[in-house]
């Protein structure tokens, strides 16, 4: 269960430097996208990144249960098509996008590359779950405090996609008896 736990770190890390969002883009933006949006879109880029990659992971190569595989494919596709709306507003803003996920998900990718198609399924679902509470609560800031009505519009598409990814990874906790990390109460930090 040490896998599981290591890789929740790891969704935990990526779940807050979504959440943060204020690391440099690319370069600098050329539009006159206030901060707080670029570095939405930036960071919603790389989440979107690394979900693909994760997903396809699951679709095709990893994923143990049908459950898993289904949930990888449908994920992949979903978020290309995030993805695909947010490069389209981020060139039409001039905001430059980074061309990677961030350290901590590609450290996430290669944890997860490694792991037995048992083991994957088992930190497919926290993790994926982890991350989309994250994009969830991130989304739901940028259409609170946005002042891009194009980025703002781009999350309010957004949040229904990633609202039902997560409630069909909570099924998915039920389905293949997942047992999750206890929650941490709000306020603290991980250790």
């Amino acid at each position: 269960m040490s896998f599981v736990r290591n890789i929740c770190v790891s969704a935990a890390a990526l779940a807050a430097a979504l959440l943060t969002a204020a690391g440099p883009v690319a370069a600098a933006p050329v539009a006159t996208v206030a901060p707080p949006d670029d570095a939405y879109l930036a960071a919603a880029h790389q989440a979107n990144l690394a979900e693909i990659t994760i997903s396809n992971l699951a679709a095709t190569h990893q994923g143990a249960s049908p459950v898993v595989v289904r949930l990888g494919a449908q994920f992949k596709d979903d978020h290309q098509k995030l993805d695909d709306a947010l490069m389209s507003v981020a060139q039409q803003q001039g905001v430059a996008l980074p061309a990677t996920p961030d350290t901590e998900q590609q450290a996430l990718i290669q944890q997860m590359q490694h792991l037995t198609r048992a083991e994957f399924d088992q930190a497919f679902v926290p993790t994926q779950l982890q991350a989309h509470e994250a994009a969830m609560a991130a989304t739901q800031a940028e259409i609170a405090k946005g002042q891009d009505p194009a980025v703002v519009q781009l999350a309010k598409d957004a949040l229904p996609v990633i609202t039902e990814h997560h409630e069909e990874l909570l099924a998915a906790v039920k389905q293949l008896n997942i047992q999750l990390p206890p929650a941490k109460p709000a306020g603290t930090a991980p250790r």
